[in-house]
């Protein structure tokens, strides 16, 4: 019997973009229901949540692929109506879309994020001489992930940002991976969800170095906690 699992974005499901990875990378022994905190607003009402002065800034994709920039802080409430939705349905755990950090939603099941697991797996091999590159989804959010990744010991942190949601966004990953390459980064993290990992692919294809992909991360963890057999990405 498959185990009924939930997937939730803070943008608008389905997400197609990202269940086609993940639906890979579990198998078949898993029964993926979607919610998405957009799910049942308007355009005008997308509009309103964008961030306002003072707001933590978080990117995602619309049903028909646009990126839509969205305050943080008042989606949280959307956030747990959708919780409620999926956890209706049945689901074990739910998987956050998301790779950014949220400490205020409510569950009755595990909610279960990228971003610790990503972190873990970073500080497993970061060491005080090595340089870290973040790849964020946003130039916006350049100081959010200097403050996300700052408090990790190694030598320097360089952060840029490539749109996942942009389809100039190959040719920009390799331009970010020359630069990293100038710069020696020793160690990656594509820190979105919107990163694929045909977008790992042709950043290796440049400067082959690790990198940490958030829906790697994410099936990782639900692989091991609910999943009768070892993963393969």
């Amino acid at each position: 019997m498959s185990i009924k699992i939930g997937f939730l974005t803070i943008g608008q499901s389905p997400r197609i973009d990202v269940l086609a990875d993940l639906s890979s990378m579990l198998g078949d022994e898993f029964e993926v229901v979607e919610a998405g905190a957009l799910d049942t607003l308007s355009r005008r009402e997308i509009s309103e949540l964008a961030p306002r002065r003072g707001e933590t800034l978080y990117v995602s994709r619309l049903r028909n692929g646009e990126m839509v920039e969205l305050s943080k802080e008042r989606i949280i409430p959307l956030l747990n109506e959708r919780i409620a939705f999926l956890e209706g349905l049945g689901v074990k755990c739910i998987g956050l879309l998301c790779s950014g950090v949220f400490h205020k939603l409510s569950l009755k099941v595990p909610l279960i994020r990228p971003e610790p697991s990503m972190r873990g797996i970073v500080e497993s091999v970061l060491d005080e001489g090595s340089v870290l590159g973040i790849i964020m989804p946003s130039s916006h959010q350049i100081a959010l992930g200097k403050k996300k990744w700052s408090m990790l010991s190694c030598r320097d942190i360089i952060i840029d940002s490539v749109s996942p949601y942009s389809g100039d966004k190959i040719s920009n990953i390799r331009r970010l991976a020359l630069k990293f390459m100038s710069l020696n980064v020793n160690l990656v993290v594509m820190d979105c969800i919107g990163f694929s990992v045909n977008d790992m692919a042709a950043f290796k294809a440049i400067y082959n170095v690790p990198v940490v992909l958030a829906r790697s991360a994410l099936a990782m963890t639900i692989k091991t906690l609910y999943g009768k057999s070892i993963i393969s990405i």
